[in-house]
C-alpha cells in the first residue's frame, strides 16, 4: 500500500469514530512525510519535513535550512521586542514556529493526492490536531548548532552576527505544557546565559 492508501483508510476510520485520538497525529505526520518524499519538489513542503522530523526525535541538533530560519527569525523577533513589555511577542514567536504554515502545507499535499482536507479546513478539527502535535513535541529540544562547520556554516555565522540590543543567541527551543496549554520556551546564550523565555503557543484562527 502507498502512503496515500494508508491515509485514505485512516481518514475513513476517523470519520467512522467521529473523533481523533492523540496518537493519530504521529501516524498523520509520518504518512505526510512519505507523501512529500515522493513529491518532485519537496522544497514546497519544508514545514511538514520540519515537524515530521521533530515529532519522531527526542532532540534535533543537526542543522537544516528550516530550523536555522526558525532560530534567525526568533532572534530578530526577540530583538524587536527587547525593551518593550509587549504582549505581541508570544504571537510573533507562535507565527515563526509555523503551525499555520504546517496546516497550509497539509491542505496542499492532501489536495494534490485527492485526499479529504476536512481535518485541516475545519478550525475545531485543526485545534485538536495542533494540540495533539504539541503534546508529542513537549520537551524535545531544537538545539542551535553553534559549532557547525558544514554547508550551513555561513547561515550559522549570519545568525550569530545579527544586529541585536544585547549579546545573546538562542541556544535551544522547545515546547512545554503549562496548565494543559502548549507554550514555547527558549534558552539564551551569551551575556544572558541560562535565561529562559516562555510564552503561550497560539493556534491561529482562520
Amino acid at each position: 500500500m502507498t502512503a496515500r492508501d494508508h491515509i485514505k483508510d485512516w481518514l475513513d476510520v476517523v470519520a467512522q469514530h467521529g473523533h481523533l485520538e492523540k496518537q493519530d497525529i504521529v501516524f498523520l505526520m509520518v504518512q505526510a512525510r512519505h507523501l512529500i518524499e515522493n513529491h518532485p519538489d519537496i522544497s514546497k513542503y519544508r514545514t511538514i519535513e520540519f515537524y515530521s522530523d521533530w515529532i519522531v526525535h527526542t532532540k534535533l541538533d543537526r542543522p537544516s535550512s528550516m530550523r536555522l530560519a526558525v532560530f534567525r527569525d526568533i532572534t530578530n523577533a526577540l530583538s524587536k521586542h527587547w525593551q518593550a513589555d509587549s504582549g505581541s511577542l508570544p504571537g510573533a514567536i507562535s507565527k515563526i514556529i509555523g503551525l499555520g504554515n504546517l496546516r497550509n502545507e497539509l491542505v496542499s499535499i492532501f489536495q494534490e493526492n485527492e485526499l479529504n482536507t476536512e481535518l485541516f479546513i475545519n478550525y475545531e478539527n485543526w485545534k485538536t490536531i495542533a494540540g495533539a502535535l504539541t503534546y508529542f513535541l513537549q520537551n524535545k529540544l531544537l538545539v542551535f548548532p553553534l559549532e557547525n562547520k558544514g554547508k550551513f556554516k555561513a547561515f550559522v555565522k549570519e545568525i550569530m552576527t545579527l544586529q541585536k540590543p544585547a549579546d545573546f543567541w538562542i541556544k535551544n527551543l522547545s515546547i512545554v505544557g503549562i496548565n494543559d496549554r502548549p507554550h514555547w520556551c527558549f534558552e539564551l546564550g551569551g551575556e544572558k546565559d541560562t535565561t529562559k523565555i516562555v510564552g503561550e503557543l497560539f493556534i491561529e484562527k482562520f
